[in-house]
């Protein structure tokens, strides 16, 4: 059985390396900012993710699951960064695009 703590330590861990993978598109999207274009990128990974972080964040929730603080705070900080990201992939977008 593996401590209460240990626990704890491995989900802030988990916490982190999620929250670099959500913090990785960076570099894209300076590039679509400073070009003002979204050229061939295309916009279905941040949609799945945005949809991904909605379902975890729900499960997170205190009356579906007690305990659960660590998947609703990196879940619904994800879900602000990929709308973010969603927002200036269709800010830039062609009409035609979008």
């Amino acid at each position: 059985m593996v401590h209460t703590d240990a626990r704890f330590v491995v989900g802030v861990v988990g916490n982190v390396i999620y929250g670099g993978l959500f913090l990785s598109p960076i570099p894209t999207f300076i590039q679509i900012w400073r070009k003002k274009d979204v050229e061939a990128f295309d916009p279905k990974p941040y949609l799945t993710t945005v949809l991904n972080c909605l379902f975890w964040y729900y499960y997170g929730l205190p009356f579906i699951n007690p305990n659960k603080i660590l998947v609703v705070t990196i879940n619904g900080i994800g879900l602000f960064i990929e709308l973010i990201y969603l927002i200036i992939f269709f800010y830039y977008a062609a009409s035609k695009g979008r």
